[in-house]
């Protein structure tokens, strides 16, 4: 009990240290830490996983978050990471649960104690770049049910720090303004473009601009035409157009297993979002794929938006989202796209 006691002084001590002299949290920006006693991970670990599930094929299936369970004693160490979560039954009297305590005055704990559930999102606490966690509660039953009823604030709250992460590392060094005003002048559209993407094709009459980086590759385009291409926002015309942005790519189809659609806001537009997988008809390659359609009122123009990667062997789900990262930046007037 005093080497736990002792572990948790330790961990408050370092939290008045001043923002401007915390590092920037390091280690994978996918994996999710979630310390707890084995009795609340046998409680709580489906709620917290099954949070987690989401992800693409491609074709196997991965997540964009995997959780990595860790004892109470491993505690000091995990608190660093980008992505942690804190675990207490306050029942206990454990490391957990002391933390949990220490962070609150009287008035809030008492509260709590009336809910008998609580959990905080702490950004940035120990580390700048770091979302951390605190789950707690007096019944592990009701917290369970609590955690699935709010899954999608806490999913939300790691994604969202995911993409602050991702944007930061993208344009870290190096934006490519010259060319995004290039674009602008030539398409009147335009996107942030990172140091090492490039120009691949380009077909004006065709109104398709392609771009992409080597190693692992990652691949973004741009078709567009004047008007309300109403058959482009609905599933099979999005199906068949992708089909012929494929010949665009060379030998390029989308495969019709695993197809799904959904209308999302992109950006500031109401989208159809297709997803998949695409294959080369004459190589060995393919991966998942990523299309968003969507009319623009200021341009009076329909466009589709592309994203493919192609990376055997690796965690297609980072890749993905940094192109997805890349393409919400895209931009139809010309102070939005000149001056952001």
């Amino acid at each position: 009990m005093i080497k736990k006691v002792s572990t948790i002084f330790l961990i408050s001590l370092l939290a008045l240290v001043s923002c401007e002299t915390k590092r920037i949290a390091k280690g994978p920006a996918d994996v999710i830490y979630v310390l707890a006693s084995d009795e609340v991970k046998n409680a709580l670990q489906p709620a917290i996983d099954t949070t987690f599930s989401f992800g693409i094929r491609t074709p196997q299936f991965q997540r964009y978050f995997y959780t990595e369970w860790h004892p109470l004693n491993e505690l000091s160490e995990y608190i660093y990471y980008p992505n942690t979560i804190v675990i207490a039954d306050l029942n206990r009297n454990d490391a957990a649960a002391q933390f949990f305590k220490g962070m609150l005055n009287q008035e809030r704990y008492e509260s709590i104690k009336q809910d008998t559930v609580a959990m905080f999102a702490l950004e940035d606490y120990w580390r700048r770049m770091q979302m951390f966690v605190t789950v707690a509660g007096y019944d592990m039953d009701k917290l369970s049910a609590y955690i699935l009823e709010r899954q999608g604030w806490l999913y939300g709250k790691f994604n969202n720090k995911y993409k602050e992460r991702q944007a930061k590392y993208i344009y870290n060094e190096h934006e490519q303004k010259n060319l995004a005003e290039e674009l602008w002048e030539k398409y009147h559209w335009s996107f942030r473009v990172p140091s090492d993407y490039f120009i691949l094709h380009e077909y004006p009459i065709r109104n398709f601009v392609w771009l992409g980086r080597g190693l692992p590759y990652r691949w973004i385009s741009v078709s567009w035409a004047g008007g309300i291409k109403t058959e482009w926002l609905t599933a099979n015309g999005l199906f068949n157009k992708r089909n012929e942005i494929g010949k665009l790519y060379r030998n390029i189809r989308t495969e019709e297993k695993f197809l799904g659609h959904k209308f999302v806001k992109f950006g500031q537009w109401d989208a159809l979002r297709m997803y998949g997988l695409w294959y080369n008809e004459e190589k060995p390659q393919g991966g998942p794929f990523v299309s968003y359609a969507f009319y623009d009122k200021a341009s009076n123009r329909t466009y589709v938006i592309d994203l493919m990667a192609f990376c055997p062997g690796e965690k297609y789900t980072n890749y993905m989202r940094q192109l997805e990262l890349i393409a919400e930046t895209f931009r139809t007037t010309e102070q939005e796209a000149l001056l952001e």
